[in-house]
C-alpha cells in the first residue's frame, strides 16, 4: 500500500510509458535528464493533487490517510518539485518548459471551477495530461517534432483514450453500498478502443511505428479489462495498490518488444 498512497507507482508507470514512446518513436538515444524530470513532475503534481482533493473533502480513496499525513506528503512534494526544477534549469536545460507547459495546461482545465460540472472532464484532463507528460523525452529527442504538434498527435490521444478509461475505473466505487454503480460504459469504450486497434496492429499498412503503437494499446486494452474483472473481486485496498501495476505491464511489454536494437 505504501507505494500506492504515496503516489510512487503512478511516477514509476509515467517513466515506463516515456521510455515507450520514445521507443515507439524510434528515438535512438535516450538520456536521464528529461525522465528525471518526468518521474519528478508527476510525482510532485499527483502528491498535491492527492492531498488537496482531500482537504477539499473529495470522495478518494483513503482520503483519512491522506489528511492525516498531508504535511509530510505537501513537504515531499515541495521537495521533489524544488529538485526537479534545479535539473530542468542548470542540467538538462530549460528548452524543455516548452514542452511541459503543454500538459501543464491541459491538467488545468480539469480544475477550472464553472467546469467542475461537466462529467469526467476531470479524468478526461488528467488521462491527456499524463499522456503528453509521457510523451516530453520522445518529442524532445526528435528534434524534428514541436510541443504544439503534442496536441495534434492522433496516437497520442487513443492513448489518452485508454487513460481516461483507466481513471473512471479506479475512481468508480466497486461495491453498490457506497452508493454509486461502477460506470457500464467501461467495458464498451474499451471494446470500441480494441477493435479498431487491433485492425490496425495485425492488418494495417502504415508501417512498423503505427502497428507497434496500435499493438500496445490492444496490450493495455486487455490489461484495464483484466483490471476490471479483478477488481470486482478482490479488497477495494488492493485494487487500489495494484492497479497501476495493471497499467505499467504494456509499457513493460511494449519496450522489451519494441525497443531499437541501439538501445541494447
Amino acid at each position: 500500500m505504501i507505494p500506492s498512497l504515496w503516489c510512487i507507482d503512478v511516477a514509476i508507470a509515467a517513466l515506463c510509458w516515456g521510455v515507450l514512446i520514445a521507443a515507439l518513436f524510434g528515438i535512438t538515444m535516450l538520456t536521464f535528464g528529461p525522465l528525471l524530470l518526468l518521474f519528478g513532475l508527476v510525482w510532485s503534481y499527483t502528491l498535491f493533487s492527492r492531498v488537496f482533493r482531500s482537504l477539499e473533502g473529495s470522495m478518494i480513496m483513503h482520503a483519512d490517510y491522506y489528511r492525516q499525513h498531508a504535511f509530510p506528503m505537501l513537504l515531499l512534494a515541495l521537495c521533489s518539485l524544488a529538485a526537479t526544477l534545479w535539473l530542468l534549469f542548470f542540467v538538462v536545460g530549460n528548452v524543455l518548459i516548452s514542452f511541459f507547459i503543454i500538459p501543464f495546461i491541459v491538467s488545468i482545465i480539469g480544475r477550472v471551477p464553472f467546469l467542475r460540472k461537466m462529467p469526467y472532464l476531470r479524468e478526461l484532463a488528467q488521462a491527456a495530461a499524463y499522456v503528453f507528460a509521457c510523451a516530453v523525452p520522445a518529442y524532445y529527442y526528435g528534434f524534428v517534432y514541436t510541443p504544439i504538434g503534442l496536441l495534434y498527435n492522433s496516437h497520442l490521444w487513443c492513448l489518452t483514450c485508454l487513460f481516461f478509461l483507466f481513471n473512471i475505473e479506479r475512481e468508480s466505487p466497486v461495491s453498490l453500498s457506497e452508493g454509486e454503480q461502477k460506470a457500464a460504459w467501461v467495458p464498451a469504450g474499451l471494446l470500441v478502443l480494441f477493435i479498431p486497434c487491433a485492425y490496425h496492429a495485425f492488418f494495417g499498412d502504415r508501417g512498423g511505428y503505427e502497428q507497434n503503437f496500435y499493438t500496445v494499446l490492444c496490450i493495455g486494452a486487455v490489461a484495464l479489462h483484466m483490471l476490471s474483472s479483478w477488481r470486482a473481486k478482490c479488497e477495494p485496498s488492493l485494487g487500489f495498490a495494484l492497479s497501476w501495476c495493471f497499467m505499467t505491464m504494456p509499457a513493460l511489454l511494449g519496450i522489451l518488444f519494441f525497443a531499437p536494437e541501439t538501445w541494447f
